[in-house]
């Protein structure tokens, strides 16, 4: 058996397209039957959910962000953490929410309650992260729900209009066959 010179460049995988075909189209007598379509699907539900909640959950921390650069400041980190943060938990839970999403969700509802999910989800890790940087180890559960609180009152609301718009985007795509 032939080992591979570590140095030597490696190859990337050869990446998979799905094709799905529309059924045969027979026709009737008022009319031709249709040509066979064919819809390409570059990308997977849950990564574009990933992409459409990080997007919106960065918006939704951006709008915000004049008073989290005041509690950046207070606990000595970069302010731009706590914008770009609360979009990637966003992005990560928002993969995990929205697998198998294509067969399990039926209606726009049943996207906007996962998009429900990924914002409390999201929140609780955010709650989690402010912890971290503010309190010391000792009074962690007691800063913790404060934390909670406070992240609910501050971000709550474009935390929920981003569960409600992209849940809801995603829920029609997801009906409509678009990404599915």
């Amino acid at each position: 058996m032939m080992r591979r010179n570590p140095t030597s460049p490696v190859r990337p995988a050869p990446q998979k397209v799905h094709v799905k075909r529309d059924p045969p189209d027979e026709g009737d007598e008022n009319r031709r039957p249709k040509a066979q379509s064919i819809a390409i699907q570059i990308m997977s539900v849950p990564l574009f959910a990933g992409f459409v909640f990080g997007i919106c959950g960065m918006a939704a921390a951006g709008s915000v962000s004049f008073t989290l650069r005041d509690f950046a400041e207070q606990g000595s980190v970069n302010h731009s953490i706590f914008v770009v943060v609360p979009g990637l938990f966003s992005m990560l839970y928002a993969l995990f929410v929205f697998q198998n999403a294509e067969q399990r969700i039926k209606s726009i509802a049943h996207a906007i309650s996962r998009g429900v999910l990924v914002a409390l989800l999201t929140w609780i890790s955010f709650s989690a992260l402010a912890t971290w940087v503010w309190c010391q180890p000792q009074d962690y559960l007691n800063c913790f729900s404060k934390a909670l609180i406070l992240a609910g009152l501050i971000g709550g609301g474009p935390m929920l209009a981003v569960a409600l718009v992209a849940g809801g985007s995603l829920g029609w795509l997801i009906k409509r066959k678009r990404l599915g």
